[in-house]
């Protein structure tokens, strides 16, 4: 096995680790958080970690920069004269980290000297470095060069293609993820259930299970409105109506949520569920924030501090639709329809399209 020294213990180096302790023999990890003149075991090894000033410069062993953003690494080992011929940024070591891929496709090699370092691309371009502005701007260029989105976006107008969530051509990308969760729980869609604006989706999922469909507005009249409530201050608040309240796409519109809880568990009957959905990455509504104001975007840990102090009311189940792709097609307007099925699978908690949950009344 290669011997080696491993200048950074980081999220980089972490994940490579696995890979390069088993194909490397490391000798010593290099840290400027140790002092000088002492050394630390690395974890539950018996390598030593020491200070960066402290290596010896007769060797000729390699030092492998484990971080993305090198530099003042190169700098540090520099200035101490180290041979620049050890140097190595192991961008092509498995498995690949974040932005290595691009680099993968863009850069052919790195040459190390003591004064610059030159980044050689599979053109055969050569971008000579000396700090860390120019390396970034070196990794711009390798990320225009593989992701023609950046392209794209920087090319795109500042409005988005539609303004009703494409609704006038198609289905909103939301919708999707909105009618997934019901259709998930639509065995809890039964008795008397509750519903605001209209009871469309009352009818849709709750089939045969459905005693009488009740729908609430804060101050909306007609034939198919039973009665006016406001879920924030209570107006109009019927006790246990509900054996379940289907509350999608409304909490945003709700500035106190303890308060909505509270009225939430009023409405409901001993024994009944809540099914919650709401924004979590997305434009707003235009009626509903021009009529009642907009004041969250949501991420699924709000649902148990919302209802801490409803003791009757337990949250069974909170989570999240969307990943990077749907929620750029939903903020920009696209609809269903401009994107593929597959697209849905993939669920990224970090790019939180809807956000939803599941709470019983005890």
């Amino acid at each position: 096995m290669k011997d080696i020294l491993v200048f950074g213990t980081g999220k980089y180096f972490e994940w490579k680790k696995a890979a390069i302790m088993k194909k490397y023999n490391i000798v010593a990890f290099l840290d400027n958080k140790v002092k000088q003149h002492t050394t630390q075991n690395y974890e539950n090894t018996n390598i030593n970690i020491i200070n960066p000033e402290d290596i010896d410069l007769q060797e000729d062993i390699e030092i492998f920069f484990m971080s993305v953003h090198f530099v003042s690494m190169w700098r540090q080992l520099s200035k101490k004269v180290v041979n620049p011929k050890r140097f190595v940024f192991p961008y092509l070591e498995q498995p690949l980290f974040e932005n290595e891929e691009s680099l993968k496709d863009y850069l052919e090699c790195i040459e190390f000297e003591q004064d610059y370092f030159t980044c050689i691309t599979k053109t055969k371009e050569k971008f000579i470095i000396t700090n860390e502005e120019e390396w970034r701007s070196f990794l711009r260029k390798a990320y225009y060069n593989r992701y023609s989105l950046i392209r794209e976006i920087a090319a795109m107008d500042i409005k988005p293609i539609s303004l009703q969530f494409g609704t006038e051509r198609g289905t909103p990308v939301d919708r999707y993820y909105i009618e997934k969760f019901l259709s998930d729980n639509k065995t809890l869609i039964k008795g008397d259930v509750l519903e605001v604006e209209s009871a469309f989706y009352t009818k849709k999922y709750g089939e045969d299970r459905v005693k009488n469909a009740i729908v609430m507005d804060v101050d909306a009249v007609g034939a198919e409105i039973t009665f006016q409530a406001n879920l924030e201050n209570g107006l109009g608040i019927r006790d246990e109506v509900a054996d379940c309240f289907i509350l999608t796409q409304t909490l945003m519109y709700i500035f106190d949520l303890k308060s909505a809880a509270h009225n939430i568990c009023r409405l409901l009957k001993k024994g009944g569920y809540v099914l919650i959905t709401c924004s979590g990455l997305s434009q707003n509504s235009r009626r509903c924030m021009d009529n009642y104001g907009c004041y969250f975007n949501f991420n699924k840990a709000v649902f148990d501090r919302m209802f801490e102090s409803e003791l009757s009311m337990h949250v069974l189940e909170t989570g999240s639709y969307g990943n990077v792709k749907t929620v750029s097609a939903h903020l920009n307007g696209l609809c269903q329809e401009d994107i593929k099925k597959k697209d849905f699978e993939i669920n990224d908690m970090y790019y939180p399209l809807i956000v939803y949950a599941v709470v019983k009344k005890e």
